[in-house]
């Protein structure tokens, strides 16, 4: 397709001038260090940690994982919220020459099991509440060495913003393990990050697929700097912006679009752990932040409460929104209550979040806007996947470009299936305009959008099957007006199986992450199928949202 879309592009965007950054993000956080030693890197309730203290802290977090025997290319896992500690171990890891593995917290054992084996994580950091999760399955796993901290270590005396009630419990004893602050305060700094080409594998980002099974997106030290210098040049962002967030960080959202700027920027960094309304505002009124992303469920939460129009947020010059499709008539509102646009982007955790974003200047709701320099984008025909398609047609988009990834960890036959010909399927259907923007109509695949996270049918359902009670399942998603997209199962249960539907929502919500655990289940005596046994999901949802 002709890139149509460089007309409407930030004014003064010229591919042909971008020269595309050759040093991986640990060499260059370890530069802003050095020019801005006592600048903020990150705020958090509070508490500041500069970029000279991130750099030191970090340094020491990888002389102590050389000194563990790693090399490099070994798999460093993390299992925590938001917090310091994250950004120590994550930039940490990076300069031993690790690959980063970013597990959600609010994996349950099962899931956590998972990624640890697949990944072959030899090394740990979680918090002492994670712990719990972790120990009943370690014995089981690869781990060589487990790293855990308390939240309140990294939290000042007084807070100026409220942290979340768990954040404040006193540390709990965690047999076997090494403790975060003795790391630091131990070991000797590795002086010289670890040689890393740009084609080397940084992070190992889980997804899952129509299987099920979550698999790892191999995203390279090229893939993370590049996409950070073309936010930068395409949102305009510099030292002297002061970025909030709160999107989670083993997220790629949270990861690249705001940690990962953060060190590449040379950006303050005003953080929460957890998303709180009124954390959130105050925040961006009292620090005076500059640039926020968000999601649709917090934007949604922001221009519902009566009380946002009681904070200042006239210091914002950008608000973003990644994740998940934001509604037309939500930007609408978020304008009129903020006095903001709203710039929606798209992107996956296979292309290392943005490929498309909205030009900050020209805004066009409802679409997901246009795709960054040097990358193409098309959209196919959905029956031969090749076919390119006309303006106003929808069909599957596919990407290429030096954000994606270089394929899936171990996995040849997923890799073959998304990587065709240099491009990457998305598996969403989309159609672009006369003016180059790209809206998002459908996924091609069963993939709910649930405040923000993924959920895959397969995924639930299997889980869902360990259950004794469950015959047979089939989980869709129907539309809910603050989540985006509700968890919704249809049940058939095993002759003689008596059990409620409150008694099946709990047990799913201790299996499974909370946000992937079906909301509402409903029993029915057969699953509608196609001739060759295959549930009709279509007919489910048409079900779901006729009721």
């Amino acid at each position: 397709m002709e890139r149509i879309w460089k007309a409407h592009w930030p004014p003064g965007l010229d591919e042909a001038r971008i020269r595309l950054p050759q040093e991986p993000l640990a060499v260059i956080l370890k530069r802003n260090a050095r020019r801005a030693p006592a600048k903020p890197a990150l705020i958090f309730y509070g508490r500041e940690l500069s970029f000279g203290e991130l750099d030191e802290a970090s340094d020491r977090f990888a002389g102590w994982l050389k000194g563990r025997g790693l090399r490099p290319g070994d798999r460093v896992a993390f299992f925590l919220e938001n917090c310091p500690q994250f950004a120590i171990a994550c930039y940490g890891a990076l300069k031993a020459g690790a690959i980063n593995v970013c597990l959600n917290p609010m994996h349950k054992a099962v899931e956590l099991q998972h990624v640890l084996d697949d990944s072959g994580a030899r090394v740990l950091v979680t918090s002492d509440q994670g712990y719990g999760v972790v120990e009943p399955i370690r014995a089981r796993s690869p781990l060589e060495v487990v790293v855990v901290t308390a939240y309140r270590d990294f939290l000042p005396e007084r807070p100026t913003l409220q942290p979340p009630p768990s954040f404040l419990e006193p540390p709990r004893a965690c047999s076997d393990t090494e403790d975060f602050r003795t790391v630091l305060g131990s070991s000797p700094p590795l002086a010289t990050p670890e040689r890393r080409a740009l084609a080397d594998t940084a992070l190992l980002q889980y997804t899952s697929g129509t299987t099920g099974v979550p698999k790892g997106a191999e995203l390279t030290h090229g893939n993370l700097v590049v996409n950070c210098e073309l936010m930068r040049l395409w949102l305009g962002q510099t030292p002297d912006d002061r970025v909030f967030g709160v999107v989670p960080w083993f997220h790629i959202t949270g990861m690249e679009v705001q940690l990962n700027m953060m060190a590449y920027v040379g950006s303050t960094f005003v953080a929460l752990g957890r998303f709180d309304l009124d954390g959130a505002l105050r925040a961006i009124q009292d620090y005076r932040c500059t640039l926020t992303t968000l999601i649709a469920t917090i934007n949604v939460a922001i221009v519902n409460s009566p009380t946002t129009r009681g904070y200042d947020l006239s210091s914002l010059r950008l608000c973003l929104s990644g994740g998940a499709p934001v509604p037309a008539e939500i930007a609408r509102r978020w304008e009129a209550i903020t006095g903001h646009t709203l710039v929606e982007g798209y992107g996956l955790t296979e292309t290392t979040a943005p490929t498309h974003c909205n030009p900050p200047h020209r805004p066009r709701y409802g679409t997901v806007g246009l795709p960054f320099p040097f990358t193409d984008v098309k959209v196919v025909s959905l029956e031969d996947g090749v076919t390119e398609l006309p303006v106003g047609a929808s069909g599957e988009i596919v990407v290429r470009g030096p954000m994606v990834m270089k394929g899936y960890w171990r996995r040849p036959d997923a890799t073959a299936e998304a990587l065709r010909g240099g491009w990457f399927y998305t598996g969403d259907i989309g159609h672009v305009d006369a003016e180059g923007y790209f809206t998002i109509d459908e996924r091609k695949k069963d993939m709910i959008k649930a405040s923000g996270y993924s959920v895959f049918p397969a995924e639930v359902e299997a889980l869902m099957y360990r259950h004794p009670a469950v015959a047979e399942v089939g989980v869709v998603g129907v539309p809910d007006p603050y989540r985006g997209e509700d968890v919704l199962a249809f049940v058939v249960r095993k002759p003689g199986a008596e059990i409620g539907e409150q008694e099946l929502v709990e047990w799913c919500r201790k299996e499974m992450a909370v946000y992937k655990a079906p909301r509402t289940i409903r029993f029915v005596s057969a699953l509608p199928k196609t001739a060759s046994g295959k549930i009709l999901k279509r007919s489910l949802r048409d079900q779901a949202r006729s009721a």
